[in-house]
């Protein structure tokens, strides 16, 4: 289930809430860090055009999608579309048309991770692409290349988005020749980037012993040294038990509400609408950088547990006023009652009376 309307989310059974987590500081994999795209002393800023909704780094030059969004932008032909803007963009009154200050535009891709700095003007450059002279456009001091998702990626439909499961890098590489005198001593390139993220994370596996009260449900994961960084966490809570087709199926792009997990301990708190009294299922996927959904972890069994309002537990328990503070019941005993009352005065809670 990656794109339209999902018959798993439509169905009664998971009516009762969709969930979202954001995990904070899971731990690195150790995967090798990517160089950035190089950014050329002549350019003053790159902008890369929005391609669905994938993300776009803060400097502009990288693009960031995964399985939903190749997809999708497939399906509709996308361009991808870097501008940089640099004083070369323009025309010369001395020296011209500004195209002879620009060589390329090129294309070409890595493995993610990798650190490999590509001039593609080199003759040992690995399999870089020269793109049509269509595929740059100068104009008041923007140098824009643009290129179809399609050619970038070397896909032909987008199926591949789903069975492909690599994680690419691919470059637009655009060369500026400030002086065509001195070419090899004053050129300079300039760079955009498409993370192709086309793996899904692994599912999370969770604890056998969650809690829950009709407002929140704590939930500990199994973290592991393996995880990608920067994943976030979705629970699903169902009235019924999950069966096997439902655990095999993707959640959809975009449901969901964020709470954290303690990197630590794998514990995170799941703000839920639950009936007290109830038992209801959970499953969790996780959602990586990309966008990419795991399939759904095990699934366990929930009680939601029933809580008593602290004034009416006080007065069951043979005291003499009523209020409202909150508390869950722990029995009836006298023990219980002088417990609370305690710690209701050293935290201050109590309410003071005074004689007519």
């Amino acid at each position: 289930m990656v794109d339209g309307d999902s018959s798993m989310m439509n169905s009664k059974k998971w009516a009762l809430a969709l969930l979202g987590a954001t995990a904070l500081g899971v731990v690195p994999t150790g995967e090798a860090e990517a160089r950035d795209p190089r950014q050329s002393q002549y350019v003053q800023n790159t902008q890369a055009a929005t391609l669905g909704e994938a993300l776009i780094s803060d400097n502009g030059a990288t693009i960031t999608a995964g399985i939903d969004v190749c997809r999708r932008q497939l399906g509709n032909d996308a361009q991808v579309k870097f501008s940089f803007t640099t004083d070369y963009a323009n025309d010369d009154p001395v020296q011209g048309d500004a195209e002879q200050f620009f060589e390329g535009p090129y294309i070409y891709e890595l493995s993610r991770g990798s650190n490999d700095a590509v001039d593609c003007r080199e003759e040992e450059a690995p399999d870089c692409q020269t793109l049509g002279e269509d595929a740059l456009t100068l104009s008041e001091g923007v140098a824009s290349v643009e290129v179809a998702l399609s050619d970038l990626l070397g896909f032909s439909n987008a199926e591949l988005c789903e069975t492909e499961g690599t994680d690419m890098e691919h470059f637009v590489q655009l060369h500026i020749l400030p002086n065509t005198t001195t070419v090899e001593a004053e050129s300079d390139y300039t760079e955009g980037r498409v993370i192709m993220d086309l793996i899904r994370p692994e599912a999370p596996a969770l604890d056998s012993e969650p809690f829950a009260t009709a407002t929140t449900m704590r939930l500990t994961l199994e973290l592991s040294e393996d995880d990608e960084e920067d994943l976030s966490y979705y629970a699903v809570v169902s009235a019924e038990p999950f069966d096997e087709e439902q655990l095999a199926e993707v959640p959809s792009n975009g449901d969901g509400i964020a709470f954290t997990v303690n990197p630590d301990t794998g514990e995170g708190e799941v703000a839920v609408d639950l009936e007290e009294g109830t038992v209801v299922y959970v499953a969790v996927a996780a959602r990586d950088e990309a966008g990419n959904y795991s399939l759904l972890s095990n699934d366990i069994e929930v009680e939601v547990i029933e809580t008593d309002d602290f004034w009416d537990y006080y007065v069951d328990a043979g005291g003499a006023e009523t209020g409202g503070y909150g508390c869950a019941s722990t029995g009836d005993s006298s023990t219980s009652l002088w417990t609370l009352l305690v710690a209701m005065m050293v935290l201050g809670v109590g309410r003071r009376r005074f004689a007519p």
